[in-house]
């Protein structure tokens, strides 16, 4: 017998047998299903409130001894971590004329219309933004999710200034942006892997991005902006890996 008649003759006869059932079978199935899906939902809340728990329990320093709210946010943003999160929280009042701010308990997170969606995962300031004598003229939040599996998130803002003014700038300012390194295409990045349960950084950029596997890469970035809407730069961490999703949950408490 061909697969083909095989096929056709097993389709056949889950067909009788659905035609045959009698109603108070079809009800058994039908109170079966609804029953999966409540599980399915009960499962999913029990997630997010577990999520929102660990939320609440979080214990995140936010940054404060910069000079202006701007200035503590972008330090914050160097750590490519949860203090963002919770710096954002502490100076949430003098972002918000800027950026619109979401407060999620301990931590905070500055609003784009759609993270998923590329052209709506970024948002101009509303108004004047600065940090160590540089204009802050947008915010971006991206997340690359391939097969229902996140596969990247980054995030940061956008500048006027070139990579190399903002290197000099923040690089003078901040430890982490003086501890970048420039490539030949003109940004400037600082890299850390995860591995034996922790961030380790490396200089070993071109090997890493060859790695397919690599559990986790951090990257903060100062690089130039390919976005016309934004001209000249970007400053923001990158994070990419096999367990991304785990480490969303750890560097960027404010999302869901």
């Amino acid at each position: 017998m061909t697969t083909s008649r095989t096929w056709l003759l097993a389709a056949g006869t889950l067909l009788l047998t659905t035609a045959c059932s009698t109603p108070e079978e079809r009800m058994a199935k039908l109170q079966l299903k609804q029953q999966r899906m409540e599980l399915k939902a009960q499962q999913l809340a029990q997630r997010t409130d577990t999520r929102n728990e660990q939320r609440g329990k979080t214990q995140v320093t936010p940054v404060t001894d910069q000079r202006g709210p701007f200035e503590n946010v972008v330090k914050a943003l160097a750590s490519c971590d949860a203090s963002l999160a919770a710096t954002l929280r502490q100076f949430s009042g003098a972002v918000q004329p800027a950026f619109v701010v979401t407060l999620k308990g301990p931590v905070a997170g500055i609003d784009v219309p759609d993270r998923h969606t590329p052209g709506r995962d970024r948002i101009a300031a509303a108004a004047s933004a600065q940090a160590y004598g540089q204009t802050l003229s947008g915010y971006y939040d991206e997340s690359v999710v391939i097969n229902g599996q996140l596969q990247k998130m980054s995030w940061g803002f956008y500048s006027p200034a070139t990579p190399e003014q903002l290197a000099t700038a923040l690089g003078a300012a901040i430890p982490n942006f003086k501890r970048t390194s420039r490539e030949l295409d003109g940004k400037y990045t600082r890299m850390e892997i995860f591995e034996r349960g922790g961030w380790h950084r490396t200089t070993r950029f071109d090997y890493y991005r060859g790695q397919p596997n690599v559990l986790g890469e951090r990257s903060l970035v100062i690089e130039p902006s390919r976005d016309p809407a934004f001209p000249g730069s970007r400053i923001g961490c990158s994070v990419r890996g096999s367990q991304v999703a785990q480490f969303q949950d750890e560097l960027r408490p404010e999302l869901d």
